[in-house]
């Protein structure tokens, strides 16, 4: 056998074939390991697909959040939160609790709560005591506008509102990791993340009897007989009752004065506008830009504010289309794979051990630990450039940088209120929530 070996020399003398080289090398090594994860993910299921045990569920799951699609993921998941508010019924209690359509104060808060609630219920082992009080926080905080069954009651949450929103939640990451990201999900992915959210909604008393599989207990299909039903069910829901109103659009934007509160003015409306890309047309109707569109040509430019937001020119769907398949490619054919996990999970207070922090915040900082890096970082710097010198974590004690109790998420008039309900509801949980397939106990 006949080795050829280039003597350093010669790379150094020669670096352009040196460069060559190194290149063809690490987009060897970027093609050995870039579905390395998914295979071994399913090299890891030796049981059926369609019959996955939770604790294997909750790992893949959380392979996904934080090492595979560790931006797609939680962005998807915020965004299903925020698509529910394109059904007339969810924003017009919501709109009526003056939680999120409030003072900018209240509406960020809640914002926090809401984003606090379903980290430590879905990022948590199920079962653990963490995952088990943010499900009995949430579950008491929707008891009081639970309509029981009895179909839309005005003010009321129906059970079909609870079961969309579930279904936005256990979708909407599959479908963005479909469109955004540099590879679709395995059916084993696919049957975990549909494993987690069946629990995580027989846990959240969501009602699954709307669905045709449910008298069988989707026994011939599992998990993914139990997402397609879901999807079907989803889009047939959607259509039928995504409808423009006024509580939609008074939603949206508040959504959008929060998430672009900590940009220039000058970058309201585009960022504005590419949000709106990302938005499908349905909903962009039902949150009310088409018709906005019609009055804000009317208007002079300087008096467009973010939350007058048209139709994105056909350019921003064009470019961002492009940038997203060059994404793609990168990833895909260019990219290592992530080794170190990128997680968003509160972490415990180093100054309350009972209380715990978020890592980021959106408009104000609610629970952010005043690090030396929160106050004097990049970000910090620029919100002090700005003048916001108050959204600085640890300069107003309002905000509570001491962290969170999950007990007490939730609107200020609820913190010392419901202990002895979420009590009794994680004796529930505790009974109900096994270790087995969902599909089998459920």
């Amino acid at each position: 056998m006949v080795y050829c070996i280039i003597p350093f020399q010669a790379l150094v003398h020669h670096w352009p074939l040196a460069l060559i080289i190194a290149l063809i090398l690490y987009l060897w090594l970027c093609h050995s390991l870039r579905y390395r994860r998914r295979n071994t993910i399913s090299a890891s299921v030796s049981s059926s697909v369609q019959q996955i045990s939770l604790p294997t569920a909750f790992a893949i799951h959380n392979t996904l959040v934080t090492l595979e699609f560790p931006s797609t993921f939680p962005a998807a998941t915020m965004f299903a939160l925020f698509k529910t508010y394109g059904i007339p019924s969810i924003s017009s209690l919501l709109v009526q609790t003056n939680q999120l359509a409030g003072p900018p104060l209240t509406s960020s808060k809640r914002y926090a709560d809401t984003g606090a609630l379903l980290l430590e219920a879905v990022l948590n082992e199920p079962g653990s005591k963490r995952a088990m009080e943010a499900i009995a926080r949430i579950n008491y905080l929707h008891d009081r506008w639970r309509d029981k069954g009895r179909g839309k009651g005005k003010g009321m949450i129906s059970d079909e509102d609870m079961l969309y929103t579930i279904s936005l939640f256990a979708l909407e990451p599959m479908r963005w990791v479909k469109k955004y990201e540099w590879r679709e999900l395995s059916n084993i992915e696919v049957c975990a993340v549909g494993t987690l959210w069946k629990y995580l909604g027989h846990m959240l008393k969501v009602p699954f009897h709307p669905l045709p599989g449910y008298e069988e207990g989707w026994k011939n299909g599992g998990a993914l007989a139990w997402m397609e039903e879901l999807d079907a069910w989803s889009r047939a829901y959607q259509e039928k009752e995504m409808v423009p109103t006024e509580s939609n659009h008074t939603l949206a934007d508040s959504t959008f004065n929060i998430l672009l509160h900590k940009f220039p003015k000058s970058l309201h409306a585009f960022g504005s506008k590419i949000f709106a890309t990302v938005m499908e047309p349905k909903l962009r109707e039902a949150m009310m830009y088409i018709k906005l569109l019609k009055t804000l040509l009317t208007l002079a430019a300087n008096e467009l504010t973010h939350s007058s937001i048209p139709h994105p020119p056909p350019l921003y769907p064009i470019t961002l289309a492009f940038l997203i398949s060059l994404r793609k490619v990168i990833l895909r054919y260019a990219s290592l794979p992530r080794y170190t996990p990128k997680t968003r999970m509160p972490i415990r207070s180093p100054t309350h051990p009972n209380r715990m922090n978020l890592d980021r915040g959106r408009m104000h900082p609610w629970y952010i630990l005043p690090t030396f890096r929160n106050r004097w970082g990049p970000g910090a710097l620029f919100t002090r450039l700005k003048g916001d010198g108050g959204l600085i974590p640890g300069n107003e004690r309002k905000y509570m940088p001491e962290g969170f109790l999950t007990k007490e998420l939730g609107p200020i008039g609820l913190m010392d209120r419901g202990k002895e309900e979420m009590e009794e509801e994680m004796k529930r949980l505790e009974v109900e929530g096994g270790g087995g397939c969902p599909f089998v106990r459920m």
